[in-house]
């Protein structure tokens, strides 16, 4: 991250990136270390004492976290140095109780476990957030019209509602696995050189303790070769990234100047060309999007280092490391910008309405012949010559109709208008799409109401 900064760090969450410094990777390597005293010395297995000399002993100022960078390619992880320097440091009558029963992989694993969980933590309060979002230009368009598209071509009308719903829909399925993760998808590592544990640690229960002391889970056996976590977790987010790069796929389209149904929120600064400055790109949505491909990215590493054999693998278990740091703080910047993106979002229901009204012959041209059945031999050239002429002129075609209808020996009468009104109102074909904004509203409404950890 250091080294490409300029290139790399803009599409992550500031804060999850500083939260996790070597600094900090380094202080949870020590508070794991200091947990495991803490429970041996509860119960008595080294003298008592132990735990406040080491602590004083192991102050964060007093490492040299250059060095232990340096010193890392020479046993291939940092808690061989780290453990070195940490000896170095400790008084020698004390040092024979520190690392006991522990390997490396035990606290590189515990320690990104530590640091982790916050930044899931965050995700998970910004995804409520935006769920609200969502919530809010639902409610305030569920009778907005405008073109359903399928394969990038207008289909039938929606309302911006229900499509608001959808990007919801989608974030609605992957949070709930997402606030499980939070809870209880962060494993404690402690099972020694081969995962076997010790058999003092397990009469006296002290995984369990210093589990509770760090506020990690503890897993049914040590999972050095057993990846599971780690996939699940890259699982998890790498589907948040599907549900998010959905919904900017959606809002980027709908901010082409050619539709001009939508505009990412006006921010100073935000969204200029170097060389054109008429210019307003959509780069939230290219943050975000940038951000979710790259997690795709590092899913696929984890998945591929998933299988690891016998019980510390060659170089699987080193590749996971970075794709799933990095990728959480890149989802951790997405659901940020996504938040800013949606309570900010600027919607035109004018140009949603005129867009739809383009292509409106396309499924009104058959109501409007029923509708008229009795001049049959009277309307059918009248529909097609204003559906010809609404292309032609890139007009409408709800109003080129009634001005060719004007023109022409069919009477409408006020009670035929009030019928007519209803006919090409575009609301008349959109379906159950109020009845499923009000569905994802209530489901919003149960999500952020519960007494989750997200809530406290």
């Amino acid at each position: 991250m250091k080294i490409t900064q300029l290139i790399n760090q803009p599409f992550m969450h500031t804060n999850t990136v500083e939260h996790f410094s070597d600094r900090l990777f380094v202080q949870a390597m020590i508070d794991f270390e200091l947990a495991i005293i803490e429970a041996r010395e509860g119960h008595s297995l080294i003298p008592a004492g132990i735990l406040q000399q080491t602590k004083e002993a192991l102050t964060i100022d007093l490492f040299d976290i250059d060095e232990i960078g340096a010193q890392t390619y020479l046993g291939g992880n940092a808690a061989i140095p780290f453990v070195a320097q940490a000896k170095t440091l400790l008084p020698q009558d004390i040092k024979p109780y520190f690392h006991q029963t522990v390997t490396s992989q035990d606290v590189i694993d515990t320690a990104m476990m530590m640091m982790l969980k916050p930044a899931l933590k965050r995700i998970n309060n910004d995804l409520t957030d935006i769920l609200q979002a969502c919530a809010i230009l639902i409610e305030s368009h569920r009778a907005t019209p405008m073109a359903g598209r399928t394969l990038l071509q207008q289909a039938l009308p929606i309302t911006f509602g229900v499509k608001a719903s959808q990007w919801a829909a989608s974030l609605i399925a992957v949070l709930p696995n997402l606030m499980q993760l939070e809870q209880a998808g962060f494993y404690l590592q402690w099972g020694g050189p081969v995962g076997v544990s010790n058999e003092e640690n397990e009469r006296y229960k002290l995984p369990q303790q210093v589990a509770t002391l760090l506020g990690l889970s503890l897993p049914l056996l040590p999972w050095h070769t057993n990846r599971q976590p780690i996939h699940a977790l890259a699982s998890g987010l790498d589907a948040c990234a599907c549900a998010m790069e959905n919904i900017v796929e959606d809002i980027a389209l709908m901010c082409q100047s050619e539709l001009g149904e939508l505009a990412e929120p006006a921010i100073e600064g935000m969204g200029g060309s170097s060389s054109m400055p008429h210019k307003r790109n959509p780069v939230l949505c290219a943050l975000i999007k940038t951000a979710t491909l790259r997690m795709h990215g590092h899913l696929s590493v984890i998945s591929n280092t998933t299988a690891q054999p016998f019980e510390r693998a060659l170089g699987q278990w080193h590749a996971s490391w970075m794709p799933l740091m990095e990728g959480t703080a890149l989802l951790a910047g997405a659901a940020n910008y996504l938040k800013t993106l949606l309570q900010g979002l600027q919607v035109y229901p004018k140009r949603m309405a005129a867009n739809l009204d383009l292509n409106s012959d396309a499924y009104l041209i058959e109501p409007l012949r029923y509708h008229f059945l009795e001049h049959q031999e009277q309307i059918y050239p009248l529909i097609n010559q204003a559906s010809e002429q609404a292309h032609k002129e890139h007009k409408g075609f709800v109003k080129t109709f009634f001005e060719t209808i004007t023109h022409s020996s069919i009477q409408i009468s006020d009670h035929d208008s009030n019928e007519l009104a209803t006919l090409l109102s575009p609301l008349t074909y959109c379906g159950a799409a109020d009845k499923q904004c009000q569905l994802i509203i209530q489901a919003i409404e149960s999500i952020v109401a519960k007494p989750t950890s997200i809530n406290k």
